[in-house]
């Protein structure tokens, strides 16, 4: 997830929780899998943002009661925070997986593309797209070559790249 956080004002659908505010529960579940301490400068490295937003992010997420700080261990996810960044870190994997593996797109356009998406579909959107990847990775190799499609009739190629939330959002 190399994008920044997206404005913190900006509310998921029916959730309490920025968008923003995701993105950094998700990064330190993230973190918190590859080592064993947390801290503002790992969560400020990997988002490539500076430390005082990183902190004040922290400090509002401690008050939401979705991490707690201890010297010892550094920053870590209260149970109900870790439940919530596993299925935002699962979503952003199935969406990532449907763009690389079904439809073909370049790893890197998809990382990209897939850190725009993840938090403007819905619950049941995110698991009838975790339904069809499950029954799509049983398909035979020639299905999934068949249903990709052929990148020589690239019709939408003149459309400029895509820019933020929107106008909808």
């Amino acid at each position: 997830m190399a994008e920044k956080p997206q404005d913190e004002s900006k509310t998921t659908s029916g959730d309490s929780l920025s968008i923003a505010q995701e993105d950094y529960l998700e990064t330190i579940y993230k973190l918190s899998l590859e080592g064993d301490r947390v801290r503002v400068t790992d969560i400020a490295a990997r988002l490539g943002v500076r430390l005082p937003p990183v902190t004040r992010a922290v400090q509002n997420l401690e008050r939401l009661n979705m991490v707690e700080r201890d010297d010892g261990r550094g920053i870590v996810l209260t149970e109900q925070a870790k439940r919530l960044a596993q299925a935002l870190a699962h979503r952003h994997a199935d969406l990532r997986t449907l763009l690389i593996r079904v439809l073909g797109v370049d790893p890197e356009i998809a990382e990209a593309d897939t850190c725009k998406m993840e938090h403007g579909i819905s619950p049941e959107t995110a698991q009838r797209l975790h339904e069809f990847l499950e029954e799509y990775a049983q398909l035979d190799p020639e299905t999934r070559s068949r249903l990709r499609g052929n990148r020589e009739e690239a019709e939408f190629d003149f459309l400029p790249h895509g820019r933020g939330t929107g106008w909808r959002a």
